[in-house]
């Protein structure tokens, strides 16, 4: 690490390349007690991140490294998409958000915070929200630092899913 320089111009936003796609999410699988990646959901996400109307945004955090022959070594990642509800308005649903263990401490997670913010802001959002896993209260604290609210604890709500099984039961009912 002591080779890479943490800069302002470290971060960079564009769609997400396809080099290096499954890496990142790879690594921060374990982070949220996931399986591991890769088959079928590198398929699924080059298609929908990179089509003509991609489904998904993501800022990444690259670091200078002259010791990578890009010169660059990337650090993290946050996966983004705007939605709409309509109590709230536009808002910028932030999926993924990840810095790699050995480069967290050293700003990159409140940097990518603040572009994200400024995305928000610029996209006409009213507010961004995400998701924080029950056990992680490392992360739980650094959010509530930052001002957000948890909206189980402030507004009772539960966040449910239906798995595609249960889509395809739903979508056959008569």
């Amino acid at each position: 690490m002591a080779t890479d320089e943490v800069t302002q111009s470290g971060l960079s936003s564009f769609n997400w390349t396809p080099r290096g796609t499954g890496a990142l999410v790879s690594a921060a699988a374990p982070c949220a007690h996931l399986p591991p990646w890769g088959g079928q959901m590198n398929l699924d996400l080059l298609r929908d991140g990179f089509g003509d109307k991609p489904l998904f945004y993501c800022l990444i955090a690259e670091l200078h490294n002259h010791q990578k022959p890009s010169g660059k070594v990337t650090v993290g990642f946050a996966m983004y998409y705007f939605t709409y509800d309509p109590w709230i308005g536009k808002l910028l649903y932030l999926e993924d958000f990840y810095v790699i263990q050995a480069y967290r401490s050293l700003g990159i997670g409140a940097e990518m915070l603040k572009r994200l913010s400024q995305i928000a802001i610029r996209s006409q959002c009213n507010c961004m929200h995400f998701l924080v896993v029950i056990w992680n209260q490392a992360s739980i604290e650094y959010y509530t630092r930052r001002g957000a609210l948890d909206l189980y604890s402030e507004e009772g709500w539960h966040l449910f899913r239906f798995n595609r099984e249960e889509l395809m039961d739903m979508a056959g009912e008569e």
